[in-house]
């Protein structure tokens, strides 16, 4: 910080930021590589989906759409199979949340339990995406053979972190508990994905932090609204503190809104300034609250805001927009939850071939638009 020799006031340097892509790191001495330069990335993610309103609808209409009716057989006399992925679990409870890993972070993690024999996959189990870790590749098949668990990294020091060999049933019988790491294929990419919405995570960023801008307005809603000069000679520190602490403790925060401001003093010419601050332009917030609207649903490949059940610009509402909503869902469907389907489908009917019930294939029994045509319907 640096004061100006010609006046009172202070300048302060401001921290530039950056986009919050992260960096995939092979540091010396470490056995896995670093995601993102505090290898924390995947917690970032976490946090903007837990912050970001727009962000988790965007991302939860994404999974419920992806998830749809759940898992099936093509032959019906054998959806029974899917009663059990694991002792406590169905094959629908573990790719519900594969679901929901996949669509956040970009991929997800299954940990598969080989039979005694080594012939077929006895167990599956959902493993938490955001706290795996890739190992280093290896030079000679350029491909990654170990990954790594901890419950917190930012604390792997003082915790156990699991080892882990990667998902090949070549090695069953000696590698009986694996992890099978998925994400798609992207250029120069061997360790780790980002988000498919990675374009709109400053965007995200920025609705964050705009919500607790108005929030600690407020709680502090006098700070930057008003300015109050007292004209009659200038007190003592302790007694400063003693009237700011009176005029704070009386009129900030949103239970004193409305309350009225009295001053005392000998005379007109000593009397209190009260000097109104004037905030932004009123337009402003409704600008910007718009424009992050638009890029973070552009982000997720979201074509209109009817999807998610939010305010459509020039709309009057659900039933006078039926077939924006109708045309909105076909191409959602067709660009977004289909490829994300597709991917998620062969990796299962992969692992399914494994479980010893040959000939059996999954599907995803879809939603059914004509649910959302008769909801729409009755809404007129």
């Amino acid at each position: 910080m640096s004061k100006s020799t010609n006046s009172n006031y202070y300048s302060f340097n401001i921290d530039r930021i950056e986009p919050n892509l992260p960096a995939f790191i092979e540091r010396p001495g470490k056995k896995w590589v670093m995601y993102g330069d505090d290898n924390l990335f995947p917690q970032f993610v976490a946090g903007l989906f837990n912050s970001s309103a727009m962000n988790r609808t965007c991302i939860q209409s994404k999974v419920d759409g992806v998830y749809g009716q759940g898992l099936r057989t093509t032959d019906e006399a054998k959806n029974y199979i899917l009663n059990r992925a694991n002792a406590t679990e169905s094959w629908n409870d573990v790719f519900e949340k594969i679901d929901i890993d996949y669509v956040t972070f970009g991929g997800f993690a299954l940990n598969v339990v080989w039979s005694n024999d080594g012939e077929t996959i006895a167990d599956i189990y959902h493993v938490d995406f955001s706290k795996i870790r890739s190992g280093i590749h290896n030079p000679e098949t350029n491909e990654v053979h170990k990954y790594f668990y901890c419950h917190d990294w930012s604390m792997y020091k003082k915790l156990v972190v699991t080892e882990f060999p990667k998902f090949d049933p070549a090695r069953s019988i000696e590698h009986p508990s694996q992890l099978l790491y998925f994400f798609d294929y992207e250029p120069g990419s061997l360790f780790y994905p980002v988000p498919t919405y990675s374009g709109s995570l400053n965007d995200i960023q920025i609705d964050v932090e705009v919500s607790k801008f108005h929030l600690n307005s407020l709680a502090n809603g006098m700070a930057p609204g008003l300015f109050i000069s007292f004209n009659n000679g200038i007190p003592d520190p302790e007694a400063r503190q003693e009237i700011y602490d009176e005029v704070t403790m009386a009129f900030r925060g949103t239970e004193n809104a409305g309350k009225a401001f009295i001053g005392f003093s000998d005379d007109a010419e000593h009397a209190p300034t009260v000097t109104p601050i004037p905030s932004a332009n009123d337009t402003y917030y409704t600008q910007l609250e718009t424009r992050l609207t638009s890029r973070i649903l552009t982000g997720h490949r979201i074509t209109s805001p009817l999807l998610l059940g939010l305010y459509h610009e020039g709309g009057s509402g659900f039933s006078s927009n039926a077939n924006e909503i109708e045309v909105s869902y076909q191409h959602f469907i067709s660009t977004v939850i289909k490829p994300i389907q597709k991917s998620l489908l062969k990796t299962f009917n992969m692992i399914m071939g494994y479980t010893g019930n040959t000939g059996v294939e999954l599907y995803i029994e879809p939603n059914k638009l004509v649910e959302a045509q008769e909801n729409t319907t009755a809404l007129e």
